[in-house]
């Protein structure tokens, strides 16, 4: 006779993986209304708000919904369908390394500092970002939840904060976004002293005025200035002038001698005309 009581046990043995593995996760910044509003905590409306603030990077970001508190986040995490896949999320682009310091005045440890600029015209939300060097002894930081960097703005992290030492002898950093993408990075040689490695239209120079959270010095440039192609073009044309100015004064002067010669041979010629023909009338009455 089959004893019922082991059979049963044995169903819930078998049941229970099923039932675990039928526990369905939801994407957040990707599930459809339908499923939002399976979420504890999340109705038709806070779905539709939480549609329109995606994306999130993390389940405490809920809390910019109406209505959802801390309390009830930590309820939304222990019913555990609610989650986010990061590969999922499109991160903005246009955040980027704009000024280091790798050797400063007074002790390195203290001092040295990493400075990001956002040259979009929109706000950045920088949780989960990462700050990696990979020269020497690898150090990571990871962007703490809630950090942002405002439209054309800076954001300056010390070494004391970020635990990233950037070697006077040449390192190299790079700037991962959750999704493991690399949006930028920079390396650099030997560090002069007291010098910032800063970002310019022209590119990358060593500063020996570093500017923390402000634009960066754009380089001057000390070899003498060559005249452009506009002005060789005016110096040019102006020579030309000058030239022609000459030849025409030249011109002027054997135009104004040769009409005067024209005109005292006319002159002469008029006269010796009337006194030729006074001549003639003499030896006609004679």
């Amino acid at each position: 006779m089959v004893n019922l009581s082991r059979v049963l046990f044995a169903f819930i043995l078998v049941s229970v993986p099923f039932s675990l593995q039928a526990v369905e996760k939801i994407d957040i910044n990707t599930a459809s209304l339908e499923d939002l509003v399976k979420i504890i905590h999340i109705g038709e409306a806070r779905a539709l708000e939480l549609i329109s603030l995606r994306p999130f990077s993390f389940l405490d970001d809920l809390a910019k919904i109406k209505g959802i508190s801390n309390l009830r986040i930590e309820d939304i995490k222990e019913q555990g369908l609610a989650w986010i896949n990061a590969r999922n999320i499109e991160y903005p682009l246009g955040v980027v390394f704009n000024e280091i310091l790798p050797s400063p005045e007074g002790a390195d440890s203290e001092n040295e500092w990493i400075e990001l600029f956002n040259k979009n015209d929109f706000t950045v939300n920088l949780s989960g970002w990462q700050i990696k060097d990979t020269v020497g002894r690898s150090q990571t930081y990871t962007f703490p939840e809630g950090i942002e960097i405002n439209s054309k703005g800076f954001l300056v992290f010390t070494r004391p904060k970020t635990g990233i030492t950037l070697n006077n002898d040449g390192d190299s950093l790079k700037l991962i976004q959750p999704d493991e993408k690399i949006v930028d990075e920079i390396s650099y040689e030997k560090a002069p002293r007291e010098e910032s490695f800063s970002l310019t239209y022209s590119g990358w120079v060593w500063d020996n005025v570093p500017t923390p959270s402000a634009e960066n010095n754009q380089p001057v440039q000390i070899a003498e200035e060559k005249p452009s192609s506009a002005k060789a073009t005016e110096g040019k044309e102006e020579k030309q002038l000058a030239a022609a100015g000459q030849f025409l004064h030249v011109d002027s002067k054997e135009d104004s001698n040769n009409y005067f010669v024209f005109l005292m041979a006319l002159i002469l010629a008029a006269f010796s005309g009337i006194i030729i023909l006074r001549l003639k009338k003499k030896l006609k009455v004679n």
